[in-house]
């Protein structure tokens, strides 16, 4: 896999503590007046249809990207992790994005 990705230190070990599995997907986002877009997404889980992913080591997560951001090649993505009081999500950037 040829995927530019980098995982801060805070959303690797938040993925540990979740069983130590990111998966990186894209999700559609409709507009209020029509059109989509694909968004990057993350989560802790591993795919329904692993099939569709490549599967990667990192940092001592195993980690699942599917095949339409693998097709991007070396385009930077950054994974991190929001914290707001007492709730923490993670976040996966892209470099159109960015």
């Amino acid at each position: 896999m040829q995927l530019d990705l980098t995982i801060d230190d805070e959303a690797a070990a938040y993925a540990r503590e979740q069983g130590g599995v990111l998966t990186l997907r894209t999700r559609p986002q409709h507009g209020c007046c029509g059109g989509r877009v694909d968004l990057a997404t993350v989560n802790v889980e591993r795919p329904d249809d692993p099939e569709a992913y490549e599967q990667t080591e990192r940092g001592g997560l195993t980690v699942y990207v599917h095949q339409s951001l693998v097709a991007l090649g070396d385009e930077p993505m950054h994974v991190g992790l929001d914290r707001l009081w007492i709730w923490r999500s993670l976040y996966v950037e892209a470099a159109s994005q960015m």
